[in-house]
């Protein structure tokens, strides 16, 4: 096993904290599409593109894909590959809507065997007629991690505890209760959605809540890279983002490249003004990271 340095240890240094999110190796559901499913080439192409960012990130987030188009790896198996074998802490992402409360608490159990002490509850986007069931056990990602919080205990291990936040409800009641519940449960950090896109509009907007409601310290901005002036589009139907304008403007003006370039500027002046850290999605492309972070 590569040793590497806790992310315990690198919080309470209060180091500005990069964590980079990837997807765990998958595959299309289709045969006739892929036939034959390379699980080790799969799986070894997906620690080497890790490894190629390993030293540009402090935690390596591995999140679920809901996508029944695609077969995957789960979480914490994939999170256990990239702790192990190229020695950098890994956050394996649990997911409410996927497992009853007896599979969740297992999978917690599993990850504390496996050695990874940190992990990311999140209720999940409901399955529409799809063909796959809707769980939701808990009554909120509160619970899960409270209850998580009892099998490290007894499990004599700290844990660090990740859950998301959408900035879009904090200046609501419930929106702010939600994020100190999910503080109060155990949560060492909040990682916000939607993405700050841009360093003009989004980033001093994002800031302006977190600061009106106190959590700047607690939550982590996202950095989402964009690819083109359709993506931008497809992201604000698909998600409802609030996203600006002018960043069509910087799509069709220079691109995938200006539009990571953008990315850059916006983790640039996170670190600039003394935020805690940044959290960088790579939609399945690890080596995005490189452009962002570097």
């Amino acid at each position: 096993m590569v040793e590497c340095l806790k992310l315990r240890q690198k919080l309470e240094r209060r180091d500005f904290l990069r964590i980079v999110e990837v997807f765990p190796p998958n595959f299309t559901a289709e045969r006739d599409r892929e036939p034959l499913i390379g699980l080790r080439q799969k799986t070894r192409d997906f620690l080497e593109r890790v490894k190629k960012i390993q030293n540009l990130a402090d935690a390596i987030l591995v999140a679920d894909v809901k996508d029944l188009s695609r077969l995957k790896l789960g979480t914490i198996y994939s999170a256990a590959m990239v702790q192990e074998e190229v020695g950098i802490e890994a956050v394996p992402v649990i997911t409410a809507r996927d497992s009853n409360r007896p599979a969740i608490r297992s999978a917690i159990l599993t990850a504390l065997s496996l050695g990874l002490d940190s992990l990311m509850f999140v209720w999940g986007d409901t399955y529409a007629d799809d063909g796959a069931k809707n769980v939701y056990d808990y009554t909120g990602v509160g619970e899960m991690m409270i209850e998580a919080g009892a099998l490290f205990e007894r499990a004599g291990v700290r844990p660090t505890f990740f859950a998301p936040i959408d900035l879009a409800t904090l200046d609501a009641p419930r929106g702010r209760r939600l994020a100190h519940s999910r503080l109060k449960s155990g949560a060492e950090y909040l990682l916000a959605q939607p993405p700050t896109a841009d360093v003009s509009y989004t980033f001093p907007s994002h800031m302006r809540t977190l600061r009106r409601r106190r959590l700047n310290s607690r939550v982590l901005l996202n950095v989402f890279p964009f690819r083109s002036s359709d993506d931008i589009e497809y992201c604000r139907k698909k998600f409802g983002w609030d996203i600006p304008p002018h960043l069509g403007a910087i799509a069709e003006k220079g691109g995938e490249p200006e539009l990571l370039r953008e990315a850059k500027r916006v983790a640039d002046r996170l670190r600039a003004v003394g935020c805690q850290g940044v959290y960088v999605s790579t939609r399945g492309r690890p080596e995005l990271a490189r452009f962002i972070l570097d």
